[in-house]
């Protein structure tokens, strides 16, 4: 009897022992996974911002190297010049270069220019025309919603003393604000193809600026819909400018027609140029070797006077496109 009971106790100690053993054993591996996410997101948090640094370096270091351009063949960048790239460290920096010029300036354009990039974005006439009518009117003194939306948004109107009340873009986004607007129009939108293909459109926001202060499109780094616009929605003549500038950045727009069979009237011409402006937005990427990427837009201005090389005008962190 004392035996069987022996026994009975033994197993019911045997089965809790088993049981403690059983729950240290989850609790050690819930521990060891806890420990392991821990130090993966620590990793990850390590390798974002090694990232982001990469992406400032290289937003600092292109700038000081657009400081230092130089038609030179063996020089770092050159005009026309529209990519950088290179290893620093174990990671790896690429920049897209933009020279605000090669865009269409928000305070410089007139509706038809700006009705013709509407349409080159993909909009018909009777969606692009009101529209670029609106863009165009949101710098009238007289704009109505102009005014109403700074009283909406609290936003006082710039006034100068000499010119009075300023209707200018001050920035891109501004554009949102503006009646008829959408975000698709602004931000580009994707597309499917007959053959199922899905396609991202640019948007507004790729293809104007508030920085350039000039009329003129320079053609060394107008994106597409751009030429198309400023050539007279000319497909073929915006055709050849990409291909051109692809082999070698034309020095003038009269090396258009000398290298390729381009029809292109003499008021088009006017509205074209090579001239640089100076200004420039960088699209900097930094990537880890482990693939985590940061993107940062910036605008800078090339200056070369005693405050340095370069003023940074826009900053935008974390940007995605």
């Amino acid at each position: 009897m004392k035996t069987r009971r022996h026994r009975s106790e033994s197993g019911v100690v045997l089965i809790a022992v088993l049981g403690g053993i059983l729950i240290l054993t989850i609790i050690v591996f819930a521990l060891a996974n806890s420990v392991r996410g821990a130090a993966d997101e620590l990793q990850n948090r390590k390798e974002r911002l090694q990232a982001y640094y990469l992406a400032r370096g290289g937003v600092f270091t292109s700038a000081w190297l657009l400081s230092q351009m130089s038609p030179a063949a063996d020089g770092p960048i050159r005009p026309g010049q529209q990519s950088i790239e290179w290893q620093q460290g174990p990671g790896k920096i690429h920049v897209d270069l933009m020279d605000e010029a090669g865009k269409i300036d928000l305070n410089q354009v007139q509706e038809p220019l700006m009705e013709k990039l509407l349409m080159a974005l993909g909009y018909d006439l009777d969606a692009a025309r009101p529209l670029a009518t609106a863009i165009v009117d949101w710098r009238n003194p007289s704009s109505l919603a102009r005014w109403e939306s700074a009283q909406a948004s609290g936003n006082q109107l710039q006034y100068d003393p000499a010119h009075g009340i300023q209707f200018n873009y001050s920035s891109v986004e501004e554009l949102l604000q503006v009646p008829g607007m959408k975000p698709e129009i602004y931000y580009g939108r994707y597309v499917r193809h007959d053959d199922g293909k899905i396609v991202r459109l640019p948007g507004l926001s790729e293809c104007v600026t508030v920085d350039s202060g000039s009329g003129k499109i320079n053609i060394n780094y107008a994106p597409y819909p751009v030429l198309v616009a400023a050539t007279g929605m000319n497909t073929q003549a915006a055709d050849y400018i990409v291909a051109g500038r692809t082999e070698k950045p034309f020095v003038a727009v009269a090396d258009v027609t000398g290298r390729f069979p381009a029809s292109i009237s003499g008021d088009v011409f006017s509205s074209l140029s090579t001239q640089m402006s100076g200004r420039y937005t960088l699209l900097a990427t930094g990537q880890t070797t482990g693939g985590i990427v940061a993107r940062i837009r910036v605008v800078v201005s090339i200056q070369n006077t005693t405050t340095g090389p370069f003023q940074i005008r826009r900053w935008k962190d974390s940007h995605v496109q």
